[in-house]
């Protein structure tokens, strides 16, 4: 049994990505659902051990399983093409944003397609299989990932109680549940002790102020007891509004809070319908999780169809130039998100170029009109997502901000304020297999705009395969030559009667 995550690297490197923090918990969790007396499993996390390009896994698994971000739809199904062709008896399985996004259309390429969460899954093991091949216990199966610096991984809670326009989740539309106190206890106990913990959820705050209580002491009982040193969690701008929040999230072993303030605009918010980010300033956010002991990160996401590139520059210049704030640990374009909201309203208003690809969607090129002529906003793009220009100033205020908070952190804390940044903007060194550093190598160059670049080399089959699997590798078109949505994906977007296909 082989669990892969799809990814295409928006930097187009086939190499491993080992430093970048959070990893996806589905494959651990999914994992966790067979019955190791019964059933060989291994993970595949393209993120954190870069392309698949191992002829020797293809011909091993008698199931595959997927899962992915949306835009990674290409890359699921040219992997599903590598098992099939080796062994035509492999069954293969899809869940997560691409199952939900295009169920019709993986109900055409995989045996099973998961529209629900990881607990779906026992009923394809039982299908594919036989019940003895299920876990009883389903204990995240930790131990088959290599760790990330020493950081371990743990879910409390699901999806989200917000409904911000550019939002998977929003677009699924699934209800905001807890775990159970038993659920979230078999994750610690199957982690064992690591160096830090980070919650995994969406949105650790909530709507339900007895369960958030609840679930910092949990995690907050196992800090006391030694089996890590300091835990993080994603969570929404709501939770700074109460000051108690953050001094129970410290007194319980919280040393990081990430919050997705994505613009400085309010305006801009706005329109993403993201009230629970209107005031949130990331200098005061920064500030008051400081004198708590934690260390504020935060996401930025850049719109030029609502700004202008000037206005861009003002913000991250303002940013660059106060030592007080962190630079943000994400940095993005917005992502028109098959199956959102924000999806819909910018295909309706026209501003999604001609001939995108599904894959063209990865926050690192621009796929709609500006609001600026294409040939001043791309060169900045080229320019911001590569920090050209800015390196200088990008030293000088990491090492200004750790300066400025360490009497408020610990020595761990400080170091990550200073590396943090240097590593997300400072450049990639692209290390990896022989096979994956000869690919990234091939690769066309990136030119950060849909309309300009070309295939990867991904989309070129790395084996000799049947001729019936060269439709695996035409990529999935969102627009057609005049902008408008294709009929490809208008045909994959119904959803199935059923959860399993």
């Amino acid at each position: 049994m082989l669990i892969v995550n799809a990814y295409f690297d928006p930097w187009r490197a086939a190499t491993p990505t080992r430093w970048f923090i959070p990893r996806t918990g589905a494959t651990f969790q999914l994992a966790g659902h067979f019955n190791p007396d019964r059933v060989d499993v291994r993970i595949w996390d393209e993120v954190f051990d870069g392309a698949l390009l191992n002829e020797r896994l293809f011909d091993w698994p008698d199931l595959v399983i997927f899962t992915g971000l949306t835009a990674m739809f290409d890359r699921a199904h040219q992997l599903s093409a590598y098992f099939r062709n080796a062994n035509p008896l492999v069954r293969t399985a899809i869940g997560g944003p691409i199952a939900r996004a295009l169920p019709a259309l993986c109900a055409e390429i995989f045996d099973y397609v998961c529209l629900g969460d990881v607990e779906e899954i026992p009923a394809v093991i039982e299908d594919a299989f036989d019940r003895t091949c299920v876990s009883e216990a389903a204990m995240p199966r930790y131990d088959l990932a290599r760790p990330t610096m020493g950081v371990g991984y743990v879910e409390t809670t699901k999806n989200c109680n917000f409904a911000c326009s550019f939002c998977s989740l929003t677009g699924e539309g699934r209800a905001y549940v807890s775990h159970s106190e038993e659920s979230i206890a078999r994750q610690f106990d199957a982690m064992g002790k690591v160096y830090g913990v980070m919650v995994l959820d969406n949105n650790f705050y909530g709507n339900n102020r007895k369960s958030f209580e609840r679930r910092v002491e949990l995690i907050g009982e196992r800090w006391r007891r030694g089996q890590f040193r300091g835990w993080g969690a994603l969570v929404t701008g709501d939770l700074f509004k109460n000051p108690d929040n953050l001094a129970l999230m410290a007194r319980n072993g919280c040393k990081a809070v990430f919050s997705g303030v994505e613009s400085l605009d309010p305006a801009v918010l706005r329109t993403y319908n993201k009230k629970q980010s209107m005031t949130s300033d990331p200098r005061e956010l920064t500030r008051i999780c400081a004198e708590n002991g934690m260390f504020f990160d935060y996401g930025f996401m850049v719109d030029f169809s609502r700004q202008t590139v000037d206005e861009v520059e003002v913000q991250l210049s303002s940013i660059l130039e106060d030592p007080t704030v962190p630079l943000p640990g994400l940095l993005t374009l917005t992502i028109p998100i098959v199956g959102t909201p924000y999806f819909d309203e910018a295909a309706a208003a026209g501003r999604l170029m001609p001939n995108l690809m599904l894959s063209d969607l990865d926050g690192q090129k621009v796929v709609e009109w500006p609001k600026d002529p294409l040939e001043k906003v791309v060169p900045f793009v080229a320019d911001l997502m590569r920090f050209k220009g800015r390196k200088t100033a990008l030293a000088r205020h990491a090492f200004r901000h750790a300066w400025h908070w360490r009497r408020h952190f610990t020595w761990d804390q400080t170091a990550m304020a200073l590396i943090r940044p240097l590593h997300r903007f400072g450049g990639k060194i692209n290390l990896g297999s022989i096979r994956q550093m000869r690919q990234s190598f091939r690769e066309p160059s990136l030119t950060y705009c849909a309309m300009s670049d070309s295939l990867r080399t991904a989309y070129t089959p790395q084996v000799r395969l049947d001729s019936r699997f060269e439709k695996c590798f035409e990529p999935l078109r969102v627009t057609d030559a005049e902008g408008g949505l294709s009929e490809d994906l208008l045909r994959a977007r119904p959803r199935p009667v059923a959860a399993i296909a």
